[in-house]
């Protein structure tokens, strides 16, 4: 198999064929074909390994039905509160405990 980071005479045949097919189809512009190698190129690529890029990976964070992160809700206590201590709810917990053994020790100490 042959490496497809290293450019082939054969696909650099591809390559500018597809540049000049693209050029002719925007009306040859002045620009010439040559500026349509990069986008070419990349076309190419994408003809040569249709499968790159297929295989899945396992999210790092765990995700809710509709595929979204979902944070453990201890993150939010870092966040700490911008507003000083302007109403009574300063002193309250606005943050859901990250287990049942850690809410119910904190309703102990209350």
């Amino acid at each position: 198999m042959d490496n497809p980071l290293e450019t082939s005479a054969k696909t650099q045949a591809r390559i500018t064929t597809k540049a000049k097919e693209m050029w002719v189809a925007d009306g040859k512009p002045g620009c010439g074909p040559e500026a349509y190698t990069e986008a070419a190129s990349e076309l190419i690529g994408m003809e040569s390994n249709p499968d790159a890029g297929q295989i899945p990976v396992e999210s790092p964070v765990p995700l809710d039905e509709n595929g979204q992160p979902v944070e453990q809700a201890w993150v939010e206590e870092n966040l700490g509160n911008s507003g000083g201590s302007q109403d009574e709810l300063d002193d309250r917990r606005e943050v859901p405990f990250a287990d049942r053994k850690e809410e119910a020790e904190a309703l102990r100490n209350q």
